[in-house]
């Protein structure tokens, strides 16, 4: 299983409240009759949304790590300003 999964599984489990509202919805169309497409588009919604930010912090963390440079500005170095 690749990285990218594995985080989208974790984060599935995480964040698994986001999935009440279809929840309800798939209750509310068995008794009062709401349309069943209601629960579909809450529960897309929310994988949707956990996807994007899945992909996002895998971004994130893929990027290369940059050392610092070096301050070359005198006036910045501790110690070196007047104190006011």
């Amino acid at each position: 299983m690749s990285a990218l999964f594995r985080s989208y599984m974790v984060n599935l489990l995480h964040d698994l409240w986001g999935a009440i509202p279809a929840v309800i919805l798939l209750v509310l169309h068995r008794f009062p009759g709401v349309p069943l497409w209601f629960f579909w588009v809450a529960l897309a919604g929310w994988l949707v949304i956990v996807g994007t930010m899945t992909v996002l912090m895998h971004l994130i963390d893929s990027q290369p790590y940059l050392p610092q440079k070096q301050n070359s500005d005198p006036c910045s170095k501790k110690g070196t300003g007047r104190r006011i």
